[in-house]
């Protein structure tokens, strides 16, 4: 062997062959790890790359249905169809169990994919790289369906809780059946307007027995969604009752305040409203068709203690105090102007009657209820739905049949202000109210929103000193 010379290598040497071959597959392992996160977005992908060929077809054909059928439901779909079906069980139900059913196939889709791409030689680091970030695309892609099902089992369960279940009562109230389709799709088929008691409830710690102390009859007329909202106070006194046994009882009228017609039928006397599953609520429902004049179909019912949470839920309310007011014994007060209160604030604001008439503690109440409803937006609601639909499930009452929501959604998107009457002094005189005059004010107040018109100044002006409070 002559000095210097160097043999060379034989023509299959390749130097740190193992090195070589393990960074050729680190370079596929990245190449997996995107192939089956493409694979979530359109599965087949990975399956395609590695020769399986068949069941890529399969995975994209289905897929593409899928993606088929969304595309249809967003284009064809309106916001009123969405809503309607977000307020039937049915459809909520099977929304929840196809999220749930859905987890584990796309699960399954992402370990395959990887599965099918993967190189069989990586290294110790690069395989456990591998495997946290599978585990980490199948976290992500099961947390949608999951909110999903979630968001979609609480509110059929709300639905469930909250809502009557049927069984005719819809309709009992009008006559159901009908030829005419746009009758048919009405709430209530049968009539004209649909009425419904809006009860603000007092049954916090410490009190004895449910109050009303918010009583609003919202008058809807179903075609044009025209509302007219007419307010009694809590003090009214001698209401006429109902026929049957609440009129054979008290024949001269309630001896009492009309708030505590309420507590009459739920708790003194439910042998008033025989076979009633809410005797309170329909003995008052009864009594106010007396007092107005018109039916009353349905109430609906917030416990105020219910109103704490549900504002907390909501992550406040923000309102425009009018005057300083003490909050109760605390020591505090309320400062005029815009506040932006919690729910224990914001349910002694509406509480309070400290330096201030029953009218405006009424007033107060139906302004930050509607306050609240006006800052409820869609984004505040489903960012806090789990304590929203908490909160309504404990402390929301009503008879409105389950079945009728759908089409009741349908009359919301319609539902616009026509007027607004507050019975107090000096419109009425509580303590010896004239029934006549009351019903012919809510008489011609429906009349005038029917007709496209204001009420009169007369109704208006008569709690114009309590409007600006809230």
């Amino acid at each position: 062997m002559t000095q210097g010379t160097i043999n060379p290598a034989p023509p299959d040497f390749e130097p740190f062959p193992e090195r070589s071959e393990r960074s050729t597959a680190d370079t596929s392992g990245r190449r997996a790890l995107w192939l089956t996160l493409l694979s979530v977005l359109t599965p087949g992908v990975a399956h395609w790359h590695a020769g399986r060929r068949r069941t890529a077809t399969v995975l994209v054909v289905f897929s593409g249905l899928i993606w088929l059928s969304v595309a249809f439901a967003v284009l064809t779909l309106d916001r009123e169809h969405l809503v309607g079906a977000a307020v039937r069980p049915a459809v909520l139900l099977l929304v929840a169990t196809t999220a749930i059913v859905v987890i584990p196939i796309w699960i399954l889709l992402v370990i395959t994919s990887y599965n099918a791409v993967r190189p069989r030689c990586l290294s110790r680091r690069r395989a456990r790289t591998g495997r946290i970030a599978v585990l980490a695309l199948c976290v992500a892609v099961a947390a949608p369906p999951a909110l999903v099902a979630h968001y979609a089992y609480s509110q059929y369960d709300l639905i469930n809780a909250v809502f009557a279940d049927g069984g005719g009562s819809r309709s009992s109230a009008a006559a159901a059946d009908s030829d005419d389709p746009a009758e048919s799709a009405k709430p209530l088929p049968g009539v004209d307007r649909l009425n419904v008691l809006l009860l603000g409830s007092d049954a916090g710690d410490g009190r004895v027995g449910t109050r009303a102390d918010t009583m609003v009859l919202a008058s809807v007329d179903q075609d044009t969604g025209r509302t007219v909202l007419l307010s009694l106070p809590r003090n009214l006194q001698k209401a006429p009752m109902p026929e049957g046994p609440p009129r054979a009882k008290y024949p001269e009228g309630y001896p009492g305040l009309l708030n505590g017609v309420y507590r009459e039928g739920e708790d003194h006397d439910p042998g008033l409203m025989p076979g009633s599953p809410n005797p309170g609520a329909d003995l008052l429902k009864g009594t106010i068709s007396e007092v107005l004049g018109m039916p009353v179909h349905y109430f609906a019912q917030v416990n105020m203690q219910g109103f704490r949470e549900l504002v907390d839920a909501m992550g406040g309310v923000d309102v425009n105090v009018a005057r300083s007011m003490p909050m109760g014994n605390t020591g505090a007060f309320f400062q005029p102007g815009p506040q932006h209160l919690d729910g224990a604030q914001a349910l002694w604001y509406a509480r309070s009657r400290t330096g201030a008439s029953d009218y405006d503690r009424m007033e107060r109440q139906r302004c930050m209820l509607s306050t609240l409803a006006e800052q409820a937006d869609p984004l505040t609601v489903l960012n806090h739905y789990h304590q929203v639909a908490a909160a309504a499930k404990d402390n929301f009452r009503t008879d409105i049949p389950a079945d009728m929501l759908q089409d009741l959604a349908s009359l919301a998107n319609k539902v616009e202000p026509a007027g607004s009457v507050q019975f107090m002094p000096p419109l009425i005189e509580p303590s010896n109210p004239d029934f006549n005059h009351i019903r012919a004010v809510a008489k011609d107040t429906v009349a005038q929103s029917e007709a496209g018109e204001e009420p009169q100044a007369t109704a208006v002006q008569a709690n114009s000193r309590v409007a600006a409070a809230c």
